[in-house]
């Protein structure tokens, strides 16, 4: 059995648009279901959803790069970027070049915690196994 230890966590959802809130809301047991307020909802068998309200991409893309991602691809590079920082992972050029990404809804960056013994693995979360 391997063991794994979360070093960052990262979250955007309905809850909230990072970690801090999204454990508040869960702490006061808000719900993150409401009616749909991205689309045109008339046709929709069901009304109400889970979204991230009044989400803009400017806070953390540029226009040009947003466009090359769908909305949920920008929703996990988010998280990842939070669980990375919240891991205090620097990002050395050496890193940059070795550490394999994806991008896509299941976004995630391998990184070598040790040059050999263990490596993290950031998503929603970061988690280093040995």
């Amino acid at each position: 059995m391997r063991r794994v230890a979360i070093t960052g966590m990262g979250a955007i959802c309905a809850l909230g648009r990072n970690t801090a809130e999204f454990a508040e809301a869960l702490r006061e047991g808000r719900s993150g279901i409401a009616p749909i307020e991205s689309t045109d909802r008339s046709h929709f068998r069901f009304q109400n959803g889970a979204e991230v309200r009044g989400y803009s991409h400017q806070p953390y893309f540029d226009d040009r790069r947003a466009d090359f991602m769908d909305r949920f691809a920008q929703f996990a590079v988010i998280a990842a970027r939070e669980a990375v920082a919240d891991a205090a992972v620097s990002w050395t050029p050496e890193l940059r070049e070795t550490a394999p990404s994806s991008p896509g809804p299941a976004w995630a960056a391998s990184v070598p915690k040790t040059p050999a013994s263990s490596r993290c693995t950031s998503w929603a979360t970061t988690a280093c196994t040995r």
